[in-house]
């Protein structure tokens, strides 16, 4: 059976847009791929014809049916590979997977937004304080996977579920390439954020990240911590 025609509107500084570039990557799916400025009012075309929220990524299949919003792109590609494993098939791991997801981007991600860029050392600490405390909060999910006994989904690796990268990890793992941002910018302002890295409430989510960060998939699909503090400085203006 031949492969599905893709193409991605992806803008490679998005960190949502990033799910569907990994699903791509960790398949090897064959796609074209269009850079949307995010920066910038996005064309009439890609309102019209593509997303009318503007927004990315979004998959355009065999030239037209099309796939919107980022956890759905993703999973589609995941779905139709399942040799690719990142879809896990337990019940309760699929969804502990799901709640992972919905905490980071409920609680997690907008803590780190205050974190790293409220340019104002009014109440910084507090603000630091409070992403920390979150990732805290993944740190027990993380500890708290439900294992089983296939190999790779057993808890024994450094992943979410295991050895064995999976649906979580792939839908994380661009805003894991982001936390460096927080020391970067509140450098900038005075406000003396260091990572605790030695905080033994984090040592699954360092565990895990650190795995995240250094995949292969990661480093050669998604723009590094040093790419990104340009287009963030940009986008602050």
């Amino acid at each position: 059976m031949s492969l599905q025609k893709f193409v991605l509107y992806n803008n490679k500084f998005c960190p949502f847009a990033a799910r569907a570039v990994l699903a791509l990557a960790e398949t090897k799916h064959p796609y074209e791929n269009i850079e949307i400025d995010i920066l910038v009012p996005r064309p009439d075309w890609y309102l019209k014809d593509i997303n009318p929220y503007g927004q990315v990524p979004a998959l355009k299949i065999d030239d037209k049916d099309i796939v919107l919003e980022s956890l759905f792109v993703a999973e589609y590609i995941a779905d139709i590979h399942p040799e690719s494993r990142l879809l896990p098939k337990d019940a309760l791991q699929r969804a502990q997977t799901r709640y992972l997801i919905h905490h980071w981007g409920a609680h997690t991600q907008p803590a780190f937004h205050k974190a790293a860029f409220t340019l104002d050392p009014t109440d910084a600490q507090q603000r630091h304080q409070a992403f920390i405390d979150q990732l805290e909060k993944i740190d027990h999910l993380l500890r708290s996977a439900h294992k089983t006994s296939q190999p790779g989904l057993n808890g024994d690796g450094p992943f979410f579920l295991g050895s064995q990268f999976t649906f979580a990890d792939l839908a994380l793992a661009s805003f894991l390439t982001r936390v460096p941002l927080v020391e970067v910018f509140q450098k900038d302002i005075g406000g003396g954020f260091v990572f605790p890295k030695e905080n033994p409430k984090l040592k699954r989510f360092l565990e895990w990240s650190d795995a995240i960060v250094k995949r292969e998939t990661v480093v050669k699909s998604l723009p590094s911590t040093e790419d990104l503090i340009p287009f963030h400085k940009k986008w602050l203006k």
